[in-house]
C-alpha cells in the first residue's frame, strides 16, 4: 500500500516573469506535467499575457510584485529594496499554502522570490535558462537552485555540476512543420515576429519599406504592437500587399508552415523555433539588453549560414532592405535553406518535466 505522501498528487509551483519568452517554456513544461496528474500553481507578475497563456490550462495564477534592477539606477534599487520585504512575505505565504514538492522557474525577476524562499524552506528548485548568455536573475539564483537546465550548450554557470543541457522547450506542433518546398526558388511569404510585445522599429520600418516589398511580390504575416495593428493593415492595403496583421500569433505553427522566411527579434524561444522549423531568417536583436544576449542568440544560426543579423542603428531601414533583397535572391535563399546545422534537442519540455518529477519524488523520500 502506498504511503499517504505517495498517494497525494505531486505539487509543482511554476514561476516566470510576464514576457512570452519566459511564460511559454513554463506552459510547455506544464502541459507535460499535467499528463502526470501533477497539481500546479503559477506565480507571476500579473501581466495580461500570463492570464491569456496560463489560465486556459486550468492552472491557478498568483501574483507577486517584482521589479528589475538593470538600467534603473538608484531609483530602481530603492524601489526594489522597499518592495523586497512585502514580496518575500507574500511568497512565503504562497509556499506555505500550496506546499510544493518542487519550484520551477523559467526566467525573469519574479522567479527570484519563489526560488529563494523554496531554498530557505529546503524545497528542491529547478531553473531554466533560455538565453545563451544567462540573465541576471538566473545568475543569482544559480547558487540556490538544485538543478539548472540550459537552452544552449555553451551557457556558463559557476556551479557546473548542477547544469544540464536540455535544449529549449518548444510547442509540439512545430516538430510537425514541413520543410519549405524545394519548388520555392524565391521566397514570397515573409513572417515578421517582433517578440511577444511587438517591436516598434520593425512596425515602423516595414511601413517604410512597403512600396519596395510590393515590387518584390512579398506577402506578409506581421505580428506587431497592439496599437499598430490598424495602421499596418492600412499601409499594406494601400500598397496592395497580401497580409495578415495581429498583435499575437496564437497558431504560430500555422504561421511557420506558411512562411518561406522570417524577420524576427532574437529571443531564445524564437531562435530555437526558427531552428526547429528551418526557415531562413533575418534577426534584429533587441538592443540594450543584459550582456547583449539576443545578438549572441542570433549568432548561433548566423554562424551556420541559416540566418543573417541586422543590428538597429544608423541606416537601419536601408540595411534591412538590403538583407531582404539578399534573402530573396534565389541562390542565397537556396544556400540558407540547405545549410547544415547542429541537431538540437527537440524534447526539452519533456526532459525538464521528467527531471522536475524526479526532484519531487526525492523530496518525499
Amino acid at each position: 500500500m502506498s504511503s499517504p505522501s505517495e498517494s497525494q498528487p505531486r505539487r509543482v509551483l511554476l514561476t516566470a516573469s510576464g514576457t512570452g519568452g519566459h511564460i511559454m517554456p513554463a506552459v510547455y513544461i506544464a502541459q507535460h506535467l499535467q499528463k502526470q496528474e501533477v497539481e500546479l500553481l503559477y506565480v507571476g507578475s500579473g501581466r495580461r499575457l500570463e492570464e491569456d497563456l496560463v489560465s486556459p490550462l486550468g492552472i491557478t495564477c498568483r501574483v507577486i510584485s517584482a521589479s528589475g534592477l538593470r538600467n534603473r539606477g538608484l531609483k530602481g534599487v530603492i524601489q526594489f529594496l522597499l518592495g523586497f520585504p512585502s514580496s518575500l512575505l507574500k511568497t512565503f505565504r504562497i509556499l506555505r499554502e500550496f506546499n510544493p514538492d518542487v519550484v520551477l522557474g523559467t526566467g525573469g525577476y519574479v522567479t527570484f522570490y519563489p526560488v529563494l524562499c523554496a531554498w530557505i524552506k529546503g524545497v528542491p528548485t529547478w531553473i531554466h535558462e533560455a538565453e545563451r548568455e544567462a540573465g541576471l536573475a538566473n545568475r543569482v539564483l544559480s547558487f540556490f537552485a538544485t538543478k539548472i537546465s540550459t537552452a544552449f550548450p555553451d551557457t556558463n554557470f559557476a556551479r557546473k555540476s548542477a547544469v544540464t543541457y536540455s535544449g529549449h522547450p518548444v510547442r509540439q506542433e512545430l516538430l510537425e512543420v514541413g520543410d519549405v518546398s524545394a519548388e520555392v526558388e524565391i521566397p514570397r511569404n515573409l513572417l515578421v515576429l517582433g517578440g511577444s510585445q511587438g517591436a516598434r522599429i520593425l512596425d515602423k520600418t516595414l511601413q517604410e519599406l512597403a512600396p519596395r516589398l510590393k515590387e518584390m511580390g512579398i506577402n506578409i504575416w506581421h505580428q506587431c504592437r497592439p496599437e499598430h495593428v490598424d495602421e499596418l493593415k492600412a499601409i499594406y492595403t494601400k500598397h496592395g500587399i497580401e497580409h495578415q496583421v495581429m498583435s499575437f500569433v496564437q497558431d504560430i505553427h500555422e504561421a511557420y508552415e506558411w512562411a518561406h522566411c522570417v524577420i524576427a527579434r532574437a529571443g531564445a524561444g524564437t531562435v530555437m523555433e526558427i531552428g526547429v522549423v528551418r526557415r531562413p531568417a533575418i534577426f534584429v536583436p533587441l538592443p540594450n539588453v543584459d550582456k547583449d544576449h539576443q545578438t549572441k542568440n542570433a549568432q548561433l544560426l548566423a554562424s551556420q549560414g541559416r540566418a543573417v543579423v541586422v543590428l538597429q542603428g544608423e541606416s537601419f531601414s536601408e540595411r534591412l532592405l538590403t538583407a531582404i533583397e539578399r534573402l530573396c535572391d534565389g541562390h542565397t535563399y537556396s544556400e540558407m535553406l540547405t545549410a547544415k546545422g547542429e541537431d538540437r534537442p527537440k524534447d526539452a519540455a519533456k526532459v525538464i518535466a521528467e527531471g522536475v518529477l524526479d526532484l519531487a519524488t526525492g523530496s518525499r523520500s
